[in-house]
């Protein structure tokens, strides 16, 4: 009896925070030991909203704007931020991630893949092919932009991992 729509969607509801746990524990376990849990969140929310305030990082860590700030100062400070004024208001400050930073998220995702790419080795390559064609499948139910070909450039968008 094939399963309906309902029972997919109550396993996938079931599974995928477990999953982003796991996928964020491994994403922070690789991270630089100088950079801090704060710091490292930082930098994803900003490879995610390159260019976005510094106030939307604040409600995303759940910190007041004074405390991101004195984050975001320490982080540029250190190379791994930019701060600029923003073209479309001056009074604005537009935040991204530099290529120090990017190496540095780049490095623990690297990390992250080398755990999952290990867990996946323990199912058959039938199982895997399956696999990459539902989660293509649940990319495209979803509306989630990227690759269709995970391995042809590198992966899938970034995402909110931290």
């Amino acid at each position: 009896m094939p399963i309906n729509a309902k029972r997919c969607a109550q396993r996938l509801l079931a599974v995928a925070p477990a999953l982003m746990q796991i996928l964020r524990a491994e994403m922070r376990a690789g991270r630089r030991p100088d950079l801090t849990v704060p710091q490292f969140r930082m930098l994803v929310f900003f490879q995610i909203h390159p260019g976005a305030p510094l106030t939307g990082a604040a409600e995303h860590l759940g910190l007041s704007l004074p405390a991101a700030s004195k984050l975001a100062v320490g982080m540029t400070a250190r190379g791994l931020l930019a701060r600029e004024t923003s073209a479309e208001d001056r009074r604005r400050m537009a935040v991204t991630v530099t290529p120090d930073g990017l190496r540095c998220l780049s490095a623990a995702r690297e990390a992250a893949v080398a755990v999952f790419t290990e867990r996946l080795e323990r199912l058959s390559p039938t199982e895997r092919d399956v696999l990459f064609a539902m989660l293509g499948a649940l990319q495209t139910v979803f509306e989630i932009p990227g690759e269709a070909q995970v391995g042809v450039s590198g992966g899938l968008p970034r995402s909110p991992l931290a």
